[in-house]
């Protein structure tokens, strides 16, 4: 695509060379070259638009979703974190407390992130807490926190003293970004869905609200079986959600085939790493932003895929803040997956280096 300048400098030299003259600059001439070149410009910045937004490979934001929709696809949107927290007290009450529903917590810090209660809860007179499961206010990976990091009332409970998470909250993640949706869109010309094949039960599959990803077996328990394992969006899915799949699988099947669909089970991920953090750089935040990253890394992976240390390593080193890391010992660095399990960072140890 031509820039501006040299669509009007184009058309300011054919000018010259058929009438002889030069432009004055100001003059009527100029000014009505000036208007022309611009509206041409304008003119060819929409015609380049249209032809990136034509192609699935190119295109971006609501004309990839009018591609992604083409190929039988939506786009996943944000997901909001999900846990539970543990209301206490300092001295037993002789009464209950009632912790309404939708009371509001949250982290301490710079950044707050907030959480509602899903219900209301009780803490009877004797007891000194109570466990309430929580959500994240707003949808997105910020709610991923880790345990002990939520520890701030932020609604007014009479009675309560003290709020905190013994384990981390997990399951949020952002809307899909527009080149996740694309490899997906460009996957389905790879791996054709043809009524017949494993991308075809996939399909099916990850089309049932509650599905992230899923893991399709052919032949797993002989000739004319099909097994598959879905996963869901905060952890494993419901029974409700497996019986769901089950039954659009069922009518949408081959003749003579036996389709089994089950709950994957989310394996527990713990990670160790020694961080080394640029000059000028909080290492509360740095090692912040590494438990998102690398959160992200994990919870993009779907059913079956294995969690490689090359991956990790790059997503880590990519962190704004990282000078260099290296992995703890008697830690893993690499997760291998069966086909029925999928990754959960469950805990990552960071501890600072020096270099």
């Amino acid at each position: 695509m031509d820039s501006y300048e040299n669509i009007l400098s184009g058309m300011k030299e054919k000018y010259t060379e058929l009438s002889g003259n030069e432009i004055p600059e100001g003059s009527d001439i100029d000014i009505r070259m000036k208007v022309l070149a611009g509206e041409i410009f304008e003119n060819e910045v929409s015609l380049d638009f249209i032809k990136r937004q034509m192609f699935a490979s190119t295109a971006t934001g609501e004309y990839l979703d009018k591609h992604a929709e083409d190929r039988g696809i939506k786009r996943n949107e944000a997901v909001k974190a999900r846990g539970e927290v543990t209301f206490t007290v300092d001295t037993v009450r002789e009464e209950p407390i009632v912790i309404p529903k939708d009371t509001i917590v949250g982290t301490s810090g710079d950044t707050c992130v907030r959480f509602v209660t899903d219900r209301a809860a009780t803490l009877n007179a004797g007891n000194m807490g109570v466990d309430v499961p929580c959500t994240a206010e707003v949808a997105g990976f910020e709610g991923n926190v880790a345990e002990w990091t939520i520890d701030v009332i932020i609604s007014n409970v009479v009675g309560i003293d003290d709020v905190g998470n013994s384990d981390a909250f997990r399951g949020g993640s952002d809307a899909e970004s527009d080149e996740s949706l694309r490899g997906r869109v460009l996957n389905t010309y790879v791996s054709i869905s043809n009524g017949t094949n494993a991308a075809y039960y996939k399909k099916l599959a990850e089309s049932v609200e509650g599905v992230k990803s899923a893991n399709v077996i052919s032949h797993g328990r002989g000739a004319g079986t099909v097994d598959v394992y879905v996963g869901g969006y905060n952890g494993q899915v419901s029974s409700a959600v497996v019986a769901n799949v089950q039954r659009l699988l069922d009518e949408q099947r081959e003749l003579n085939v036996d389709i089994q669909v089950a709950a994957a089970t989310a394996e527990n991920i713990t990670i160790g790493i020694v961080v080394m953090k640029k000059n000028g750089y909080d290492f509360n935040d740095v090692s912040s932003r590494i438990r998102q990253a690398l959160d992200s890394y994990i919870t993009s992976l779907g059913v079956g895929d294995d969690i490689i240390e090359a991956y990790m390593s790059r997503v880590i080193i990519s962190v704004d803040g990282v000078y260099d890391f290296y992995w703890l010992t008697n830690y893993n660095t690499t997760f291998p997956m069966n086909n029925n399990q999928f990754g959960v960072l469950n805990t990552i140890i960071i501890e600072e280096g020096s270099w």
